[in-house]
């Protein structure tokens, strides 16, 4: 398949790319901003999502097959409400939108987030026809993005799928995400920096899937997924966040003094449990990266 990967230059993106590749299709990316490494300019688009005409008028004059659309605000707490909606819901439909109208056949992944779920107990693992309970303007704006796409699917039968992933992380993720930020302050302590570190909460429990792992099941959904269906993916492994600190620092042979800030601080909570058995059933797909791999990774690359 030649496929449009939107947001390629963000940290998904570029391992999206690069599993796409390895395994045949062609790529064409699409970002606002700079090209990235090793993406060739020759099938490189520069591009806001939020020019609904100028959207349009690429998606008419590409001929591609399928597209995965990752761009967005990837983290929960950024932005101000208008701007998380303008680019993760106006901007999302705004491809959509293009696809309909210019390139109706093509098969299309949207990539949502497991914060649609919200972020309470539930007494089993959620399953993607369970009830969405979004709570912060992040997931409101993925939850509606989500339920639009799966509509056009149904209205217009299009060729859509939604994915809904737990947290990943990996090689090249931004500090702003708690890993990626202890990784970056354990390597300037083994540089002769203050052996202090700043942390958030360690006692909320995350499952974590490698952004390896999360690509993989991308492109096996462009693959073989089901139409008009939303797909969870997930490791099934919860983890303390203070264990992979305690992780990463004997990894990096560091001892740090851990101080809390509160402006890292966040409550704890319940994160969701998915059931990932529709995944697994449609595609194969299974995470094959150990976490130890990954944090190792991390490390070398913060």
């Amino acid at each position: 398949m030649r496929v449009l990967v939107t947001g390629a230059c963000g940290f998904v993106g570029k391992h999206v790319l690069a599993e796409l590749s390895s395994c045949g299709h062609e790529v064409v990316g699409l970002d606002i901003g700079a090209t990235g490494p090793g993406l060739d300019p020759l099938h490189y688009i520069q591009a806001n999502i939020n020019d609904a005409a100028g959207i349009t008028n690429i998606i008419g004059t590409l001929h591609v097959d399928a597209c995965i659309h990752l761009a967005g605000l990837a983290f929960a707490g950024s932005g101000d409400p208008q701007t998380i909606l303008n680019i993760n819901l106006v901007g999302a439909t705004n491809v959509l939108e293009a696809f309909r109208l210019c390139r109706s056949k093509a098969r299309i992944l949207f990539v949502s987030s497991a914060h649609v779920y919200g972020m309470k107990a539930r007494l089993a693992p959620i399953r993607e026809e369970d009830p969405l309970a979004p709570d912060t303007f992040y997931s409101i704006a993925k939850m509606a993005a989500d339920q639009i796409f799966l509509l056009y699917a149904k209205q217009y039968g299009m060729d859509v799928m939604v994915a809904r992933p737990h947290n990943h992380i990996g090689p090249g993720q931004s500090p702003q995400f708690a890993i990626s930020s202890f990784a970056r302050q354990i390597n300037a302590i083994r540089r002769g920096a203050s052996a202090t570190m700043k942390v958030g909460n360690l006692d909320n429990h995350r499952d974590f899937t490698d952004v390896r792992d999360i690509a993989g099941a991308y492109r096996l959904l462009l693959e073989k997924g089901h139409a008009g269906k939303p797909y969870n993916i997930a490791s099934g492994c919860e983890v303390r966040i203070g264990d992979i600190l305690d992780t990463l620092c004997k990894l990096g042979g560091v001892s740090p003094e851990i101080t809390r800030d509160p402006s890292l601080y966040r409550p704890l909570d319940q994160n969701p449990i998915l059931d990932t058995r529709r995944l697994r059933e449609d595609t194969g797909w299974r995470p094959l990266v150990p976490l130890g791999q990954t944090l190792n990774d991390i490390l070398a690359g913060a």
